[in-house]
C-alpha cells in the first residue's frame, strides 16, 4: 500500500510538472475553457434580437420593392433605418454601425417577378453578435413569404397545372409551436449551456491525449520498460485522472457556475445535483481521454482530430434531434462517448430543473464509462504511459 501511494504522488507530481511545463496545454486549457467560454457567450449574448437596425439599398424603386421593405419594418425583429439608393451607401452605414444588417434589392425585381421568374435579393449582417444575421435574415424570410402570399392569387395562371393543384390543396392553417422549456426562443437559453459541457469534454481529451502523445514521441514516458502489475497501472491512471478532475472540477465552476448567472443562462440546478452529475462526467472524461490517447505518437494530432467534435457531439447528445431517432450506429455513439449523456443530463438539470432521480439513466450511463475507459486504460502495454 505505502509503495501504491508513493507511485500515486509520484505520478500525481509529473502530471502537474507535463501540463505546467507545457504551453500547447496551458493554450488549450486557458484558451479553450476561458476564451472559448466567454466568446461564446458574448457572440450569443443579446440571445433575442429585436429592432435590429437594418438599411436597405433600394434599386427596384417599385411598388413591390416598397410592399417588401414595409412587411420587413413591420417585422418585431427589424426596424428600416434608411432606405438608399445604391450599395456604397448601405455600406458605409454598416461599417459606421448605423444598421447591423443590409438588405439589397436589385432593379430587375419587379420585372422578374413580373414574369413568374425567380428573382434574388442579398441579406448582410454583421457578426458582432451571431444572432443579428438570425433575426434579420429570419424577418426577411416571413416578409418575403408575405409578399409571396399575397401576389400568388394573381399570378396563379403562371403556374403549370401540377403546381396549380397543390397550390389550391394548400394548408389554409399554419401549426406553430413553442419550445416548453425556452418560451421566449432565445439560441443562448438553448445553444450556449450545452456549448459549455463540450468545452469541458474537448479540451480536456485534448490536454490529455496530447500529453501521452508528446511523452511517446519524445521517450520521456515515466513508466517506459516497466512491468507493472494492474493495482501499479490502475494507480498511475487514477492519480492522472485525480489530477484533471481537481483541474477542470476548479474549471467548471466557472464555465457551469460562474458564466450562466453572469450572462442569464438557465441554471436551475442546485449545487448538490451539479457536483452528483459533474464527478462521473470528468472522471469518465479523464479516463477516456488517457484511454483515447493511446492511440497517438505525438503531441500535434489530438488537437487536429478532436476540434471538430462540437456539431457532432450536439448532434448525439439527443438536444438538437431526438435520441430515439437516430440511426442505431449513432445511439452507440452517444453511449460511448461521455459528453452526448453528460450534456443531456446537464441541459435537463440546469435549463428544465430536473431532479437526480430524473437523470437516473445518465448518471448510470457516465458511471459504466467511468469503468469501462479505466479498464481501457489500464491494459498492459510495451509503454504504459
Amino acid at each position: 500500500m505505502r509503495n501504491l501511494l508513493r507511485l500515486f504522488a509520484l505520478s500525481l507530481r509529473r502530471e502537474w510538472r507535463d501540463i505546467a511545463t507545457s504551453k500547447a496545454s496551458l493554450l488549450v486549457i486557458v484558451g479553450g475553457v476561458v476564451m472559448y467560454g466567454l466568446l461564446y457567450n458574448f457572440l450569443y449574448r443579446p440571445n433575442e434580437v429585436e429592432e435590429a437596425p437594418v438599411v436597405v439599398v433600394d434599386e427596384a424603386h417599385s411598388h413591390l420593392s416598397r410592399r417588401l421593405v414595409s412587411l420587413l419594418n413591420a417585422s418585431p425583429k427589424a426596424d428600416i433605418v434608411a432606405v438608399v439608393a445604391n450599395r456604397s451607401e448601405g455600406v458605409k452605414m454598416l461599417s459606421e454601425g448605423s444598421a447591423v444588417a443590409m438588405l439589397y434589392l436589385p432593379n430587375d425585381l419587379s420585372q422578374r417577378i413580373g414574369r413568374g421568374e425567380r428573382s434574388t435579393f442579398v441579406t448582410i449582417a454583421s457578426t458582432a453578435s451571431f444572432l443579428y444575421y438570425e433575426a434579420v435574415a429570419g424577418a426577411v424570410v416571413e416578409s418575403m413569404l408575405t409578399l409571396d402570399g399575397e401576389l400568388r392569387r394573381d399570378m396563379a395562371w403562371l403556374l403549370p397545372a401540377p403546381l396549380l393543384l397543390a397550390y389550391e390543396g394548400r394548408e389554409s392553417a399554419e401549426a406553430v409551436g413553442n419550445a416548453l422549456f425556452n418560451p421566449t426562443k432565445g439560441y443562448a437559453d438553448y445553444l450556449v449551456p450545452v456549448v459549455l459541457v463540450l468545452i469541458v469534454f474537448q479540451t480536456m481529451v485534448m490536454v490529455v491525449a496530447m500529453t501521452s502523445g508528446g511523452r511517446r514521441a519524445k521517450g520521456t514516458t515515466p513508466l517506459r520498460g516497466r512491468r507493472l502489475h494492474w493495482g501499479a497501472r490502475v494507480t498511475v491512471t487514477l492519480a492522472r485522472s485525480v489530477f484533471y478532475c481537481v483541474t477542470y472540477g476548479l474549471l467548471s465552476l466557472f464555465l457551469l457556475g460562474l458564466l450562466p448567472h453572469l450572462f442569464d443562462l438557465p441554471h436551475l440546478a442546485d449545487a448538490q445535483t451539479m457536483i452528483t452529475l459533474l464527478v462521473p462526467y470528468l472522471l469518465a472524461t479523464s479516463l477516456f481521454g488517457q484511454a483515447f490517447g493511446r492511440l497517438f505518437a505525438d503531441r500535434d494530432s489530438p488537437l487536429l482530430l478532436i476540434t471538430f467534435f462540437s456539431v457532432g457531439l450536439i448532434f448525439i447528445s439527443g438536444i438538437s434531434y431526438p435520441l430515439e431517432l437516430l440511426p442505431e450506429g449513432w445511439q452507440v455513439a452517444h453511449y460511448l462517448l461521455p459528453a452526448a449523456p453528460a450534456t443531456l443530463a446537464f441541459v435537463e438539470v440546469g435549463s428544465m430543473g430536473a431532479s437526480i432521480a430524473d437523470i437516473a439513466p445518465q448518471l448510470a450511463t457516465l458511471w459504466s464509462q467511468t469503468a469501462l475507459y479505466l479498464l481501457l486504460a489500464t491494459l498492459p502495454s510495451r509503454s504504459f504511459r
